[in-house]
């Protein structure tokens, strides 16, 4: 009788080590995305999609510079997981009609910093490093050109490199809902608001990243004109907005919640090509928000043809 208890204790132990080697424990996700700037593709206007019309269709090519988007102040010697990241990306968007609006983003960065070695992990950070895929879709549900209501949905795609804090694990499903208005002397103002779903949590530091609610508002005012400079009323203008991200509260506190202020010039030195430049700092001391910011965006849109409009 003991000699088969024994035997049985023996096989459950190596059936028990056979199965754990052979399917090991899969680890909870570490990092995330840490850029969460949504400049809209294929039209420069605001830092975030205001509901700027598009003829046609629209390509723009992006640089930017990130001072600080991360750093663990609790951690010995102020751990600096990303010290500062020189961001690039392209993106395009096509005009379905007057209402409808499709636009995909794909960004790209290299990078300095401690990644998590402070804290147990000898990896290095990847100085190269791939971002998400972003493809959205606008709908114009009520108004017209001067003042509209829209919704809009954005799938995030991963790419395989959210170990260096340059994507997500998992997919993104965002909702948002778009107001603007063009009030007199052609200021227009912008607001949206929505809810971001994950398709898998996040632990960065101490802290859990889940669902959260997104919100946004801006407005671009024109110059009027200087000539010899420029002559047309609407062809520079002085941009200013605001963004933050509320953490969904989980259990373990609520996540982050960065907020950035905006500040920004966008100017049309051909009917069909915009320039735009930001500069931004984080308003708290929050995963996501960085110390410093400075973009630069260039859009080149094509109207239809004749043809293609009637």
């Amino acid at each position: 009788m003991i000699l088969r208890a024994s035997r049985v204790a023996v096989a459950t132990i190596l059936v028990g080590t056979v199965t754990a080697s052979a399917d090991p424990p899969r680890e909870a996700p570490t990092e995330i995305e840490l850029d969460r700037a949504e400049p809209s593709a294929g039209r420069t206007e605001l830092g975030f999609d205001g509901g700027a019309p598009i003829e046609g269709w629209g390509v723009t090519v992006a640089a930017g510079w990130l001072e600080h988007p991360l750093a663990l102040p609790g951690s010995a010697g102020g751990l600096l997981p990303v010290r500062r990241r020189e961001t690039g990306s392209l993106g395009g968007a096509l005009a379905l009609g007057t209402s409808v609006v499709v636009d995909a983003r794909l960004a790209f960065a290299h990078q300095v910093g401690d990644r998590l070695r402070g804290q147990g992990d000898p990896r290095p950070l990847d100085r190269w490093v791939p971002g998400d895929l972003r493809i959205g879709t606008r709908l114009r549900v009520a108004g017209s050109a001067a003042r509209a209501v829209f919704v809009r949905g954005d799938l995030t795609l991963p790419t395989g490199d959210e170990l260096d804090f340059s994507g997500d694990p998992s997919w993104s499903l965002a909702w948002r809902l778009i107001g603007r208005a063009t009030l007199p002397h052609g200021i227009v103002v912008a607001a949206t608001a929505g809810i971001r779903f994950r398709g898998e949590e996040v632990i960065v530091a101490d802290r859990l990243v889940g669902n959260e609610v997104l919100a946004a508002t801006g407005f671009a005012v024109p110059i009027p004109p200087i000539r010899p400079l420029w002559c047309v009323a609407d062809q520079v203008k002085l941009t200013a907005e605001i963004s933050g991200v509320l953490g969904d509260d989980v259990g373990m506190g609520r996540g982050p919640s960065p907020a950035e202020v905006r500040l920004g010039v966008v100017t049309r030195p051909l009917p069909s090509v915009t320039l735009g430049v930001r500069a931004g700092a984080g308003l708290s001391d929050q995963i996501g928000a960085p110390r410093a910011r400075v973009t630069l965006e260039l859009t080149y849109q094509a109207a239809p043809t004749t043809s293609s409009r009637r």
